[in-house]
């Protein structure tokens, strides 16, 4: 039963989503900066605008004052789920007044796939984007990547209570350090370090081929920004394809395991507890299904002969395998390659590793491995108790940090999460087919979406129709906040919308 929000509800939910909005403003002086910097004085303007909009909007909001201070559980999913799609507008306004967007709604499309670090883009003229735009969109990654409310945890703005309500309403599993505003910063020193060291990188090797300096430095950023938080965006059209290098490769893909890695493993190896990689059945998952998945792959690549040589098959397969399960979306072909040139099985292969997804409590989405990892020992566990005697007590134990026990209440909690994505992924799949895209296509463009990845057939384009971008726009919000914030918030709009019952 659903209990009917009150007016002290709707203040604490305006209130906090107000100081998000108003955060999100704060973070464009940053491409307003790039755009003076660049003497892009239209986009500046932009920038300026935007500024003014966020925080009128979001200084307005949090002005409303909650009666509680005290955050419930249900007003941190609420919350999280109101505020991801209220900074997705906002973030798209500066967008919007771009010439690379046709409209409003496209704007919103790329502001809310950069924050849910999707990476699917309706962007037109890519190559020619102004450099402040440019910075905007891959900002919209690092924000969300981490997360909105994360940000906001980590400066401890406005924040007084049920700051660990809405750090697992933003579909995080546990908390890093026992404080939750010292994770906030944890995970921000770690994604620091990446960012730091993979931009000086890739820096160099942007000067190596020939960009110039401010060039160099920007694309290195940005791509760094992209891969770490599993982004997808680039600078250019081509995305990954335009560098034509495998050193670039090797050090975005190297990016891409930290970004999709649990911040709770981050810490363990941080506290030189570098065993825990090995025995954590989240990295076992993952590693054996990057494996099994790239060896399908490279099968499939090698039985089309597209390619006619060895390292060329598991360069091109085993990149894209990465890219896909790590959920972050670059690729190193065209869009139209992937239904003619890589062969079903690859294709199919890829369709896997999109679906099944990282870690949790990462930059990465889908499924996850953890909860794939639990599903198997539960399936075990099933067969055991099948064949025991019935007195025997079968328990099974798994590692994830530390030991621990697989209970029933897990399983189910594993078997919800699993429905409600493959509902997503077959629901997307039969709307996109309803809108005449072949079967396959349809569904590598929603199980992408779902899964906050950004591989894309072309289906994804300014030209796609309204239906297919609000689709894609609702798939990549719920798949981002996994559900449960975005349900729930449904469900309180229903109950506010149905009349009372009088006794």
């Amino acid at each position: 039963m659903w209990i009917r929000l009150r007016i002290a509800d709707l203040e604490t939910i305006v209130h906090y989503t107000g100081i998000f909005v108003a955060g999100i403003g704060a973070v464009m002086v940053v491409p307003l900066a790039t755009a003076v910097l660049a003497a892009e004085w239209a986009p500046a303007m932009d920038y300026l605008l935007g500024i003014g909009v966020a925080l009128v909007v979001g200084l307005s909001m949090a002005l409303v004052r909650p009666a509680q201070h005290r955050i419930t559980h249900a007003h941190a999913l609420m919350i999280a789920a109101f505020s991801w799609l209220a900074c997705s507008l906002v973030a798209a306004v500066p967008l919007a007044f771009s010439p690379n967007y046709a409209s409003y709604l496209d704007a919103v499309f790329d502001a809310l796939s950069g924050l849910t670090t999707s990476g699917l883009t309706v962007v037109s003229d890519l190559d020619h984007m102004a450099y402040s735009h440019n910075m905007w969109r891959h900002l919209t990654h690092l924000i969300g990547g981490q997360g909105i409310i994360v940000a906001a945890l980590s400066l401890a703005i406005g924040l007084r209570g049920g700051a660990f309500a809405l750090y697992l309403a933003e579909a995080r599993d546990e908390k890093v350090l026992p404080n939750v505003v010292n994770t906030a910063r944890f995970i921000w020193f770690v994604t620091a370090v990446y960012v730091a060291a993979g931009t000086a990188v890739l820096f160099v090797l942007n000067l190596v081929r020939g960009m110039v300096l401010s060039r160099a430095g920007l694309q290195a950023f940005w791509m760094v920004i992209a891969a770490y938080d599993t982004g997808g965006f680039a600078p250019q059209s081509q995305n990954q394809l335009y560098y034509h290098s495998a050193i670039f490769e090797i050090v975005t893909v190297t990016l891409m395991m930290a970004g999709t890695l649990n911040f709770n493993l981050h810490a363990a190896v941080w506290r030189g507890n570098r065993k825990e990689i090995f025995r954590n059945i989240e990295t076992r998952t993952l590693a054996f299904s990057i494996l099994a998945i790239s060896l399908i792959v490279s099968l499939g690549l090698a039985a089309t002969q597209y390619y006619d040589a060895v390292p060329s098959v598991i360069r091109k397969g085993v990149y894209h395998v990465f890219s896909a399960h790590t959920g972050t979306g670059h690729q190193t072909l065209y869009p139209s390659q992937w239904a003619g040139d890589f062969g079903q099985l690859a294709f199919i292969g890829i369709l896997l590793a999109m679906g099944l997804g990282g870690g949790m409590s990462s930059t990465g989405g889908g499924i996850k491995a953890l909860r794939v990892g639990l599903l198997f020992k539960a399936i075990s566990n099933n067969v055991r108790e099948a064949i025991s005697p019935r007195s025997a007590l079968v328990q099974t134990r798994y590692h994830h940090i530390r030991d621990k026990v697989l209970t029933p209440e897990l399983t189910v909690s594993v078997l919800i999460f699993f429905t409600l994505f493959v509902l997503s992924y077959v629901t997307g799949t039969i709307v996109g087919t309803g809108y005449g895209s072949p079967l396959m296509d349809a569904a590598f463009e929603s199980v992408s979406a779902s899964a906050n990845v950004g591989l894309s057939t072309g289906i994804t384009g300014p030209a796609m129709p309204t239906g297919l971008k609000l689709l894609y726009i609702v798939q990549m919000w719920i798949g981002r906040l996994e559900f449960i914030a975005v349900l729930a918030l449904f469900g309180y709009v229903l109950t506010a919308l149905r009349p009372s019952r009088t006794s």
